[in-house]
């Protein structure tokens, strides 16, 4: 375990490279608009279809679209593994697609670009094309709203969500998207009443781990396709790490740690706390090992770069899962993903003593500390109960800030921070709270093997058997 004075000077080492990190542009939401080719008609197995146009106001809207009405359900959303039906949660219509409830001939996020602008802004490391798969249609009307919420993972292979707004008339519901403090807020609303094409849509794509809301509809019916986001088939054989990581000063500050004698002389371990909750993936859910090409196109965002950079240097990179409870704020360091029969065993509300019974607890914060890492920003920890908006407990919200891993409830890294999930519970995938661990060789070793004044980078796999060169 380092010493007290090693750990101070490491952190003032780690300062330039923190701010590097803090530096990174990593979007975490993208949009658009379009005119399609033909009006967007919704069509159902009993033949009928419904096209969506746009009204001269939002009253008249809502008499057009009665028909389109009349076929919804009152939507629900998903609390843990229970599924809910609460207004003031969420109030809401909608269709499911499942099953062929209806389909959209006309319309195809791939080929109207759509999919291929989302790929290059959120994951410009993935080479193969994204494919989106429809999955319900949601119509809000006066007074529907959406409470801050994440959006329920669906397989390993989910990235994020595509939403898209079909141009009918409604007044105010924003849809509000937010990732540390950061807001993306996209006012369809009065872009449809002002815009000149009648027929124009407009679309947010966002990581599903992401809190987004729809604020309160005044008037008129908010109608939009959702779409579910999912990598291609071939990423983990094509995926090369690196590239875009190379564009920033991530690799210069980390070369220049590894450069400096004095900087873990003896080896040790840095942590990245990750700036996305990650789900289960059958990869991560074994003993943990090293991330590879395969595994690490898994990450998003800054967690992309950070890890790609790392290991462009030659370094061992991890993916270390971490559960925070919140009542005694202590944190355990996991061997792994939860697999599904250790999910199974978690309630709502467990004591500390209980969760490290049904999971595979590697280390304790109250027994390890820092878990013997140096922690390039401190991890995340459990105090108080911020709001989505400043001054918002005083206002009609009251959601808590997504950012924090921590609640009321034990499951508040798997679960959004207003407990919410997007669309219904079930024995689904989890998120969880992720730090990457990069190991760092004794000075001399692996990645920081010497050739005179000049270091040589060798693969991770020769780190520990690497010798001085002459």
């Amino acid at each position: 375990m380092a010493t007290t004075s090693s750990t101070k000077y490491a952190r003032e080492l780690l300062e330039g490279l923190r701010h590097a990190v803090h530096g990174l542009r990593a979007p975490f939401t993208c949009g658009g608009t379009l005119v399609p080719a033909q009006v967007v008609t919704l069509c159902f197995p009993d033949n009928n279809q419904i096209a969506v146009h746009r009204a001269k106001n939002t009253f008249e809207q809502e008499q057009l679209l009665r028909p389109l009405v009349e076929r919804c359900t009152a939507a629900a959303f998903g609390m843990g593994r229970k599924t809910r039906y609460d207004r003031t949660v969420r109030d809401a219509l909608q269709i499911k697609a499942e099953g062929g409830a209806f389909s959209v001939p006309h319309f195809d996020p791939a080929a109207a670009g759509i999919l291929e602008q989302i790929r290059r802004e959120l994951v410009p490391h993935v080479p193969d094309a994204l494919t989106a798969e429809l999955y319900n249609l949601n119509v809000y009307g006066r007074g529907g709203h959406f409470v801050p919420h994440k959006d329920t993972p669906r397989g390993s292979d989910m990235l994020g969500t595509l939403v898209v707004c079909l141009p009918a008339q409604f007044s105010n519901g924003a849809f509000v998207v937010k990732h540390h403090g950061v807001f993306q807020t996209y006012d369809w609303s009065d872009a449809i009443r002002e815009q000149s094409e009648p027929t124009r849509i407009h679309w947010a794509a966002f990581f599903g781990d992401v809190d987004h809301q729809i604020e309160q509809v005044w008037g008129g019916l908010r109608v939009t396709l959702t779409y579910l986001i999912r990598r291609g088939a071939n990423i983990g054989r094509s995926a090369v790490p690196g590239r875009e990581a190379l564009n920033t000063l991530v690799p210069q500050k980390l070369r220049a740690l590894l450069d400096d004698r004095r900087f873990l002389a003896r080896g040790g371990t840095i942590a990245f706390p990750c700036s996305h909750l990650y789900h289960q993936d059958a990869r991560f859910q074994r003993k943990q090992r090293p991330i590879s090409r395969q595994t690490v196109s898994s990450l998003k965002g800054r967690d992309h770069v950070v890890a790609a950079a790392a290991m462009a240097e030659g370094l061992e990179v991890t993916l270390c899962p971490y559960m925070i409870e919140t009542c005694a704020d202590e944190t355990w360091q996991l061997d792994h993903f939860p697999t599904q029969r250790e999910r199974a065993a978690l309630d709502d509300r467990m004591s500390p003593w209980d969760l490290e019974e049904a999971l595979d607890v590697r280390a304790s914060s109250d027994d390890a500390g820092d878990f013997d890492v140096v922690w390039v920003d401190p991890p995340p920890h459990f105090n108080g109960q911020p709001t989505m908006y400043p001054g918002a407990n005083e206002g009609r919200l009251q959601a808590v800030d997504p950012d924090l891993p921590a609640l009321s409830h034990l499951h508040a890294c798997e679960y959004s921070a207003t407990g919410y999930f997007g669309n219904e519970g079930g024995e689904i995938d989890l998120y969880i709270y992720c730090a990457l661990h990069v190991a760092i060789p004794p000075y001399g070793e692996g990645a920081r093997a010497v050739t005179g004044t000049k270091l040589s980078i060798v693969s991770p796999s020769a780190r520990r058997g690497s010798k001085r060169r002459g």
